[in-house]
C-alpha cells in the first residue's frame, strides 16, 4: 500500500484528489487490524476471522463493512457496499464491492478476504 501523505519533496503531501484520500482511508481500513494503528486501538478488521471461525452470512459481513465505513470521514461520498461469499472447506472468501458517488462523480473499489 502506498502511503499517499508522504514524501521526500518538503513535506508537502502527494495526494492531489479527495478521492484518491478516500480509497487512502478504506485501503488503511481493509488493511489493518485492531491494535495495530498507534492511538487507534479500535481501528482495524478482522473480517478474515469471521469467514473462517463463524461461516458469516454475506448479508451480516455487509453490515459489519457498512458500520466500519461510516466510522470513516467520508467527506460527503455516499457508499454501497454487495458482498459474495465463496464457499471453501475450510474458509470463505469474502469478495466485497464498494460502490462511492459524490454528485456526478462515482467509483467502485472491490477487495477479497481470504
Amino acid at each position: 500500500m502506498v502511503d499517499f501523505c508522504l514524501t521526500d519533496e518538503g513535506g508537502k503531501s502527494v495526494i492531489n484528489s479527495e478521492t484518491d484520500l478516500l480509497i487512502q482511508q478504506v485501503d488503511m481500513l481493509f488493511d489493518s487490524t485492531p491494535s495495530e494503528v498507534l492511538g487507534e486501538e479500535s481501528y482495524g478488521t478482522t473480517y478474515d476471522s469471521y469467514l473462517y471461525d463463524t461461516r458469516i452470512s454475506a448479508a451480516n459481513l455487509q453490515s459489519i463493512v457498512e458500520s466500519d465505513l461510516r466510522s470513516l470521514n467520508l467527506m460527503g461520498w455516499s457508499f454501497k457496499v454487495e458482498v459474495y461469499l465463496l464457499r471453501g472447506t475450510e474458509q470463505d472468501i469474502a469478495i466485497i464491492d464498494i460502490h462511492f458517488a459524490k454528485g456526478y462523480e462515482q467509483f467502485s473499489k472491490t477487495y477479497k478476504i481470504v
